[in-house]
């Protein structure tokens, strides 16, 4: 699975992001809630983040780990959310958009239940592996729709934060970048394996076959670590007075 962000590289980026995002915060799509645990701070567990906010998380399904298990929780959809306009005061939305039956709409409404002056914080998912082990990632994924298994990620996703520019107009930029090693087995064995990669439901197993068939014919020692850049990018919209 994929490694986890460095502590060092956790604390910058989660704390600069927690300037933008004071008050009543909504993240949308906050799957096991691990990302809001660390946005909310240090020591932050339950119902009162140690910000100076509250931070509540929602989702279509409750895949809560025990991170944030204590934070409240509502089940609902990012493009229905069911808070009234103006009633938060920023939102958070991490790799949810690719998700979504109308990315447009989820932004609409992530907006509508923001205040003016409060922010809206969105990451669509960082580089997480170099440019010569990206292709052993595609290659999983190709053959898994060949196979008919159904991705999660839905295929009129944005292609980019220019896509979320054209609705949310300009925004700031929030990132940290690291260094990262990963074997070519960790990174097929990702692919075939992340739980938000491919929609739940399915029988994943011929996936472990093609893994291994992938790494076979790619040409790396399958065990040999390699050190790359990883990069974890949000960009923060605020909203108009």
């Amino acid at each position: 699975m994929t490694q986890p962000v460095p502590d060092e590289a956790a604390r910058d980026l989660y704390g600069r992001l927690r300037h933008f995002l004071p008050g009543v915060v909504l993240d949308v799509g906050c799957g096991t809630g691990a990302i809001a645990a660390s946005l909310a701070g240090p020591g932050s567990l339950g119902p009162a983040p140690a910000v100076s906010g509250f931070l509540i998380l929602l989702d279509a399904v409750d895949l809560r780990g025990p991170l944030a298990a204590d934070f409240p929780f509502v089940l609902g959809d990012a493009c229905a959310l069911p808070f009234a306009t103006g009633s938060l005061d920023g939102v958070h939305l991490a790799r949810v958009l690719h998700h979504v039956s109308d990315w447009r709409v989820a932004l609409t409404e992530a907006s509508r239940v923001v205040r003016p002056g409060g922010a809206i914080a969105i990451t669509l998912g960082g580089r997480m592996f170099a440019s010569e082990l990206s292709p052993l990632r595609d290659a999983v994924f190709d053959e898994g729709r060949r196979l008919g298994l159904r991705g999660a990620h839905h295929p009129h996703g944005p292609s980019g934060y220019e896509d979320l520019d054209t609705v949310l107009g300009v925004a700031e930029v929030v990132e940290v970048a690291f260094p990262q090693s990963d074997t070519p087995r960790q990174v097929a064995l990702d692919a075939a394996t992340h739980p938000y990669a491919w929609l739940p439901g399915q029988d994943l197993s011929p996936l472990q076959a093609v893994a291994a068939q992938v790494l076979a014919r790619s040409g790396f020692d399958p065990d040999a670590p390699i050190v790359h850049e990883r990069v974890i990018s949000y960009r923060v919209y605020r909203k108009g007075e």
